[in-house]
């Protein structure tokens, strides 16, 4: 089954927000809490069943010199259920834990950004898997496209180190009121022939059409909610059930809970 074996080995803490450089220097932090309907992670579908990921930030903004920040995000099981990816049970369990360091900074319209990400699994002997990846964007009045690219160097699994995935995706916010926000957006992913270890080579992997909602009760409070439509746009890949569970599309979604310090 194509790319099944790496996803067991990388998780879903992959974001392709750029750290603001703009606001006043100094330590910041931040915590997200996501409820999910399905555990997804480059268009396979890493748990058909609920879960939530905690995530906590903690920031260092030098202005100009850009921001240095470390984050700490996890996958935990909702239901007692046998995941698509992971076949155990264990209820409420937690099945991951992924840490994140990155620099960001932007020149003019154009934000950068690079970083480490290790993927951890507890319940899996161990298990872990490193990814080096880079980010660019370009800020602008009709929407905002990025090009991201993730080598994963280093995977425990024995899966093949020279894989290279890249993430391309267009995004706009729309603010409604001065409380909430709307952003509707679309995504599309690429693996080369390393990571989809597909007949077909290099493949359109994934490709997804979202919209993301986010209200702020508070200046440092703030809950949202996003609805997705996943599906993976190669027939070979389809044939080779990269998704997983026998689907080749899903909508999926959720609820999350925001705090800034």
């Amino acid at each position: 089954m194509a790319a099944v074996s790496l996803a067991l080995c990388a998780g879903a803490a992959e974001t392709n927000e750029l750290t603001s450089a703009e606001s006043s220097g100094g330590f910041k932090a931040s915590a997200t809490v996501d409820f999910v309907s399905d555990a997804m992670w480059r268009g396979i579908i890493y748990n058909d069943n609920p879960v939530w990921q905690p995530s906590a930030t903690i920031a260092y903004d030098a202005e100009e010199l850009g921001t240095v920040s470390v984050n700490v995000w996890a996958s935990l099981d909702l239901t007692h259920k046998r995941g698509t990816m992971n076949k155990s049970r264990r209820s409420c369990g937690l099945q991951e834990i992924d840490y994140t360091l990155s620099y960001a900074n932007k020149i003019g319209p154009v934000g950068v950004e690079a970083g480490h990400i290790w993927y951890t699994f507890p319940n899996d002997n161990g298990a872990s898997d490193q990814d080096l990846y880079a980010t660019v964007s370009f800020d602008n009045p009709v929407a905002t496209p990025y090009a991201s690219v993730y080598w994963n160097y280093s995977d425990s699994c024995g899966n093949d180190t020279s894989a290279v995935y890249f993430d391309f995706g267009l995004s706009r916010d729309f603010e409604l009121t001065e409380e909430l926000t709307l952003t509707p957006k679309a995504t599309l992913g690429f693996g080369d022939h390393a990571y989809t270890n597909s007949k077909g080579g290099s493949e359109l992997t994934d490709q997804t059409l979202g919209v993301a909602a986010s209200y702020a009760i508070t200046e440092n409070l703030s809950v949202g909610a996003q609805v997705n439509y996943t599906w993976t746009p190669s027939h070979t890949l389809r044939k080779e059930g990269y998704m997983g569970e026998g689907k080749d599309q899903i909508l999926w979604g959720g609820v999350s809970v925001s705090v800034e310090f």
